[in-house]
């Protein structure tokens, strides 16, 4: 008997601009799966509240915030949930071992797809 087939992911960016989660919309916009996008953490809490993410990109530095404590959250709440920072400069913290990705902010957008893709 055949596995039914899995749902698409669902993607959640969140950053603090909005040219940034412009950028982030046009590079994911052919990914399958439902994309939505945050200000800052409240609005992010919100629609994780409406749908549980299975992928979550973070910024590190939001208005009402931290990028890293907010994945942390999703870590903990989601645990299925694959979390990435998107930031210019890794954190001083490891984050392998929180289960969280760096997305390096300055890398190609090619790059930066190929590691949305291999997330969801």
């Amino acid at each position: 008997m055949r596995e039914p087939p899995s749902p698409p992911p669902s993607f959640l960016f969140v950053d603090a601009d909005p040219r940034a989660l412009a950028a982030l919309r046009r590079l994911c916009r052919h990914l399958p799966g439902d994309k939505r996008f945050a200000l800052g953490v409240r609005e992010a809490e919100r629609l994780m509240g409406e749908a549980a993410p299975s992928v979550v990109v973070s910024g590190q530095g939001l208005p009402d915030g931290d990028g890293l404590c907010l994945l942390t959250c999703v870590r903990a709440r989601h645990p299925g949930a694959a979390c990435a920072l998107h930031t210019s400069l890794p954190p001083a913290c490891s984050l392998r071992e929180q289960g969280i990705t760096w997305v390096d902010r300055a890398a190609p957008p090619q790059q930066v797809l190929a590691l949305l893709e291999s997330l969801s």
